[in-house]
């Protein structure tokens, strides 16, 4: 049989055991929480970049469309009420697609609507919608852009 002594000591030696069992366990657990952390914000991040290329996208569609030099002369003169056309536009990026809507809703107003798509995955993508209505004046020739805001309409 062992003195007291000895016992004493061998239970120290258990307990300095569990000790670092536990310091090693508290520290996995935060350097996963980190890690986490870290996955999530860069997830974050590249969705709000994918959400700010749309919206440039779709703006860029929007504001060529209203060009004065883009501007096609039919779609003022038609009598037709409802969507006049539908025009794709080809943007630098392979992973971009952006549609333009022109729609005639009285003798002298258009509704103009610009949807953008950016990213290939169905995971990491982002649309963006924006909007204006063009007004036409006397000579059937749209105001300038900077007469009329418009608007984005998220998903």
């Amino acid at each position: 049989m062992l003195p007291p002594r000895a016992r004493a000591n061998r239970r120290r030696q258990g307990v300095a055991l569990v000790m670092t069992l536990g310091a090693i366990a508290v520290i996995g657990a935060l350097v996963a929480g980190v890690l986490l952390s870290s996955l999530l914000e860069r997830r974050a991040a590249m969705d709000q970049m994918l959400r700010s290329r749309a919206l440039d996208a779709a703006e860029l569609g929007l504001a060529s469309t209203i060009a004065p030099a883009a501007w096609n002369a039919a779609w003022s003169s038609t009598t037709a009420r409802g969507t006049i056309t539908l025009r794709a536009f080809a943007l630098d990026a392979p992973d971009a697609v952006d549609t333009v809507r022109v729609t005639k809703l009285s003798a002298r107003a258009l509704l103009v609507v610009s949807d953008a798509r950016v990213g290939l995955s169905p995971l990491a993508f982002a649309r963006r919608r924006v909007s204006t209505i063009v007004v036409l004046d006397s000579a059937l020739r749209p105001v300038p852009a900077r007469a009329h805001t418009w608007l984005e309409l998220t998903r």
